[in-house]
């Protein structure tokens, strides 16, 4: 797919916290975002910036994804086991597969605001079917639910994260996600307060008072409403006037062509392995919670670690913005720095799951030995949110154009979600919780080395589509050859 010419930008812009501290742009990056620059004297709506897009498509996480994450971090969705949830999550995640990897034909066609708003609307399904379950005892809606959501945030997915990645500047592109994974996690910490204040008496292994999903319902069916607040793509302005570049539509066939070719590439074939490793934990430590843990503890949980989510997501998108260091080295000690960290999260789970299997706890938070099982579990969520950032900044850098940034998009997610579906199988069943862990400590070490092998060449070779030249042809990337190292 060929990107057609940029809409012509506005000198005089709205201010942009998030990018105003990216002022070492070198002079070929200057000399091209100049041929976006047109002088005008109409100022700028603050509604068409990037602050206010991310903030929308953040919003809308908070509202979907950010809620499903508070029920999730509570264990299996609330429920008193996991296993019923973790086959309807089965079936959830192996049609968000599917989704995912076509997702690049309905943004095509209909665009990223109207492919956000469709995203949205299968989470209320899902939470309302846990309700039922809850309630009632309703076990065939946790299929349909699951069901219904798998299909709706495939295109959510792929669609924030086409947003998310392309239309900030590189320079300020790990801020940025940052800031979109706070909203994500600020969904879970309400979610998490809501779960601690009508389950804050609850001592005992269970489930939770069913008066926690009527809230979340009612919450998740606000998304599709605030997803309509997202500009048209051709009128979004960066803070220093350059446009996203606008891209023509293609034939579906075209763009599935263009899409799966894309997934052939050496480098992402190297990375598959590490995009798998990012989600396959969130199945087992779900199930790992629910059978350890009281109602109560389950609940502060999953106000705890959103909170640690934000600030370590935080901390690390600060980090890969950091311009002290070049970008390879922000690349490459921030992936060896995260990786270290998450081989000894795995490391400590199996020692407390050999613990667990001689003697099966259950745990509150005045018994003895609640803390360092409990404080295990807040690591694996700050570990997760750690990768899941980092994975998202990598694959920014590999697209070589800007369209194949919503199909890296598409297909890493896709990938994930495929682990994800894998994983929530093995949890559906009785599968003893160390085989899971160190099921996960296996794919920390088949990951680690190739994804190094990308890792060490992002900015180098690895440099995004602002760093290449117009790509010639229609579908295709055109050279591998970088147009110049990356030095923001």
């Amino acid at each position: 797919m060929a990107s057609i010419k940029d809409s012509k930008a506005l000198p005089e812009t709205v201010s942009d916290p998030i990018a105003s501290s990216d002022t070492s742009v070198d002079d070929d990056q200057q000399a091209s975002d100049t041929e976006n620059r047109q002088d005008t004297h109409k100022r700028q709506h603050w509604r068409y910036g990037v602050l206010f897009q991310a903030t929308v498509v953040g919003l809308c996480a908070f509202a979907a994804p950010g809620l499903w994450n508070a029920m999730q971090s509570v264990g299996a969705g609330g429920q008193q086991t996991p296993f019923l949830v973790m086959a309807g999550n089965a079936v959830l995640f192996s049609l968000m597969t599917i989704t995912c990897l076509t997702s690049s034909v309905l943004i095509n066609r209909i665009g990223l605001r109207w492919t956000m708003c469709l995203g949205t609307t299968g989470y209320a399904l899902y939470s309302a079917a846990l309700y039922q379950n809850n309630r009632y005892g309703t076990q065939w809606f946790i299929y349909v639910g699951s069901a219904a959501c798998g299909i709706t945030a495939g295109w959510f997915w792929a669609a924030e994260g086409s947003i998310m990645l392309s239309y900030p500047r590189a320079a300020s592109r790990g801020r940025y996600l940052a800031y979109w994974l706070a909203y994500r996690n600020s969904g879970a910490i309400l979610g998490g307060a809501i779960n601690l204040g009508f389950n804050a008496t609850g001592s005992r292994l269970g489930k939770l008072d069913w008066r926690t999903y009527i809230v979340f319902v009612v919450l998740q069916c606000l998304g599709p409403g605030v997803a309509l607040l997202l500009a048209p793509a051709k009128k979004v302005q960066r803070s220093d006037g350059t446009r996203p570049k606008q891209l023509e539509t293609l034939p579906d066939a075209v763009e599935l062509k263009a899409t799966f070719r894309l997934m052939l590439r050496k480098e992402f074939l190297l990375i598959i392995p590490y995009l798998c490793y990012v989600t396959w934990s969130l199945p087992y430590i779900g199930s790992y919670m629910t059978l350890y843990f009281s109602v109560r503890s389950r609940a502060l949980a999953s106000l705890i670690t959103a909170v640690a989510q934000v600030l370590s997501t935080f901390v690390m998108g600060t980090f890969l913005d950091w311009k002290r260091l070049s970008i390879n080295q922000r690349a490459k000690y921030g992936f060896l720095g995260m990786m270290t960290l998450s081989g000894g999260i795995w490391v400590w789970a199996i020692v407390i799951q050999h613990k667990y299997q001689s003697k099966k706890p259950a745990l509150d938070w005045v018994d003895d030995g609640f803390g360092e099982g409990w404080a295990l579990y807040v690591f694996q969520q700050i570990e997760f949110a750690l990768t899941y950032n980092f994975g998202y900044w990598l694959i920014g850098w590999l697209a070589k154009a800007p369209v194949e940034v919503i199909r890296y998009a598409a297909v890493a997610r896709g990938v994930e979600a495929a682990g994800q579906c894998i994983a929530s199988g093995i949890s559906s069943t009785k599968t003893p919780p160390i085989v899971s862990a160190g099921i996960i400590l296996a794919l920390w070490g088949v990951a680690f080395v190739p994804a190094y092998f990308v890792v060490r060449n992002v900015g180098v070779v690895h440099v995004g589509a602002e760093g290449f030249p117009v790509q010639r042809g229609d579908n295709d990337s055109g050279s591998d050859t970088p147009h110049r190292e990356v030095k923001m």
